[in-house]
């Protein structure tokens, strides 16, 4: 079995339990602090060293986590320890997101800017967007820069992208001046 197939099992299971116990919301943003911690290169080191024992790994979550989660997501950490599964948990967490995406009918959206933008800009952004949507679905829209862009934005969610953007909009008129297409056209008359 792969380890996307196992990771999107154990976010289902986890899924599951929580839908269960009507804490869903609580157990997302549980899992979203835990792959935060995740993002950190000698945590995931940790978690995949054969050297250190399950029982140190899990008083280090304990140390991390305790009191500060919920049961439920600490008992799910504590099962993937003990399974010897802790190396892919941040694999599960993406998994466990994704879903819950799903179930909540949650587009994630990405936007590329020039500088960054504040809160009403990309409210607007999104309600000029909200067409891309099913009815019912909501866009989780995530801000990253990039200056190579000179001004205007690129939109991207699934399959879908806009790209109004001035270094775009520069080399379309740098194409169109080096175009020569018309001069044959010319030379018939």
């Amino acid at each position: 079995m792969s380890q996307l197939q196992i990771a999107e099992r154990y976010a289902k299971s986890l899924i599951d339990l929580a839908q269960e116990q009507n804490l869903l919301s609580e157990i997302y943003e549980d899992i979203r602090t835990v792959q935060d911690v995740c993002k950190n290169k000698e945590f995931i080191s940790m978690l995949q060293s054969p050297v250190i024992y399950s029982d140190k790994k899990l008083a280090i979550f304990k140390q991390l986590f305790e009191g500060k989660i919920q049961l439920l997501t600490m008992q799910f950490i504590q099962l993937l320890i003990q399974k010897g599964r802790e190396y892919g948990l941040n694999a599960i967490c993406s998994a466990f997101i994704e879903q819950y995406k799903t179930i909540k009918k949650i587009k994630t959206a990405r936007i590329l800017t020039a500088t960054e933008l504040n809160e009403s800009e990309l409210n607007n952004i999104k309600n000029r967007f909200a067409y891309w949507l099913k009815p019912g679905e909501v866009m989780d829209l995530s801000q990253k820069t990039d200056p190579n862009l000179i001004g205007g934005f690129i939109l991207e969610m699934g399959d879908q992208n806009y790209d109004a953007s001035v270094k775009r909009q520069l080399e379309e008129l740098k194409d169109n001046l080096y175009d020569k297409s018309y001069i044959s056209l010319v030379e018939k008359r």
